[in-house]
């Protein structure tokens, strides 16, 4: 791809149109952090002062026969395609929740649409069961209690945590096993699952606002600015005649879904390519290294930033994961700076240097600078005189900070990057597998048992190792179903 990479993290922008050329709606969603919020609102009937308009459903994205939470003739409809196993979807119920308590009578209203996972071995009853609480009229509150107890109905018995919960309920029992196998509720969650296969969504949660595509668990005020833009568009529109206050939500997917639709097969082809295994040359000289070149069974590629904490996190959780597998796991540190900082910038030609002729030398080199307080880059001068020591410690001449072979080293990087979509620091490739942003140690650890145990068996079967066995690993990945 043919773009630098956005190393701050990248704006994911949703841009929908209403029909008619009446109303342009611009739905900027900064995922990474979203520093905007709505103005004050304008005071707003109480649903007691107020008469209920009976809203025109969509025959796109239909609201009727799904559980809603909210004004039925709210301005905004949230509709949420989730699964009770998921903690995305916990998270994503929590975050609502507190959006929802922010909103002014009226405005918005949610609805909950079912997409039991296969890989979440007891969502399907899960979901059953809050279509159970539902014909008792507790949907809702089933819905919040699945959330809340998702680690005992993981670890314990599912069928006898959903009597406990039915029970706090204050549930007819006997209704209520009766309808947890009943079929009219299995048709319900078929009928979402379908419509979540028409509207080709391939992970949960997924959010659509009046149509509007959100995808994953965002933090709330993603979901505030859209409630309020939506609302404010939706409502100036109808003041102005331009469509019939019952029609807003009918309206509104008919214009917002097909560019939904757009967005959503422009992510999930990038998350596709995402997903892929990544060539990354893993033995080219003079980048930081640790690690033995012949014996490892993993490689694990950095994308890094120094001045970074959450890159020099990453830094330090794949070195703790060396050290404690030194023969098993290898570790080449690529250059990515996340700004232009001039002392940044220095500090990055000096690994650079200091990489050139002894990968080794780079890595101690890069293991000092992983240790400055946060606030030293700050510093200017001080830190600048610092890095000249350290380099004469390690004999490495400062003059060849400023060499034309530090400053292609470091844009070799950065090439490389921009081929691999590398769009955020901290990235790293696992035996080629992306991971970005700052997991978990443990979750790295069990990423690396896994490529190590393939790797093993490779290298056994074929009997080769180092750069030959890296070779096999990717090659095996890409002729993978699904793999280009």
């Amino acid at each position: 791809m043919n773009r630098r990479p956005n190393v701050n993290g990248e704006d994911m922008r949703h841009r929908f149109e209403f029909r008619r050329g009446f109303l342009t709606l611009a739905l900027s969603l900064t995922l990474a952090a979203c520093g905007t919020t709505p103005p004050a609102d304008t005071q707003e009937q109480s649903a007691a002062e107020r008469p209920t308009i009976e809203m025109v459903d969509s025959e796109l994205l239909p609201v009727e026969g799904s559980p809603v939470r909210g004004a039925p003739d709210a301005w905004v409809t949230v509709v949420v395609f989730g699964d009770f196993q998921c903690p995305f979807c916990g998270r994503l119920a929590a975050t609502l929740d507190q959006v929802m308590a922010e909103q002014p009578e009226g405005r918005a209203r949610v609805v909950f649409k079912h997409v039991p996972l296969d890989s979440h071995p007891h969502a399907r009853l899960l979901a059953q069961a809050s279509e159970a609480a539902r014909e008792q009229g507790k949907f809702w509150e089933m819905h919040d209690l699945l959330f809340d107890n998702a680690a005992e109905l993981r670890e314990g018995d599912p069928q006898a945590e959903l009597r406990r919960l039915a029970n706090a309920l204050e549930l007819d029992m006997q209704r209520f096993e009766r309808d947890l196998a009943d079929s009219e509720v299995a048709e319900r969650i078929a009928r979402d699952e379908a419509l979540a296969e028409e509207l080709g969504l391939s992970a949960v949660p997924a959010v659509y606002i009046n149509g509007g595509y959100i995808p994953g668990a965002q933090p709330p005020a993603v979901y505030m600015r859209a409630i309020y833009d939506v609302g404010e568009a939706t409502r100036g529109a109808v003041d102005d005649g331009e469509m019939k206050r019952e029609e807003v939500y009918a309206h509104s997917v008919r214009a917002l879904l097909p560019r939904s639709r757009q967005a959503q097969a422009a992510q999930a082809e990038h998350e596709s390519a995402q997903a892929r295994a990544s060539r990354v040359p893993m033995y080219h000289p003079g980048r930081p290294v640790i690690g033995d070149d012949e014996q490892a069974l993993v490689q694990i590629a950095h994308f890094h930033s120094l001045g970074s904490e959450p890159s020099v996190e990453m830094h330090r959780r794949l070195a703790e994961l060396q050290a404690g597998d030194p023969q098993r796991v290898r570790v080449v540190t690529f250059q990515l700076p996340h700004s232009d900082d001039e002392v940044l910038a220095f500090a990055h030609r000096a690994l650079a240097a200091a990489s050139l002729d002894d990968s080794s030398r780079g890595q101690r080199f890069l293991g000092w600078l992983a240790e400055l307080p946060e606030d030293a880059w700050s510093q200017g001068p001080e830190l600048l005189e610092r890095m000249d020591e350290k380099l004469r410690e390690l004999g490495v001449d400062p003059a060849q900070v400023n060499a034309e072979e530090s400053r292609a080293r470091l844009d070799a990087d950065q090439r490389l990057a921009i081929e691999l979509d590398v769009v955020g620091i901290p990235t790293a490739f696992i035996n080629g597998q992306r991971v970005v942003g700052l997991a978990p140690l443990e979750d790295l650890q069990r990423l690396v048992d896994e490529k190590a145990a393939i790797a093993e068996r490779v290298a056994q079967v074929r009997n080769i190792s180092g750069r030959e066995l890296y070779e096999a690993i990717l090659n095996a990945a890409e002729q993978q179903p699904g793999a280009r």
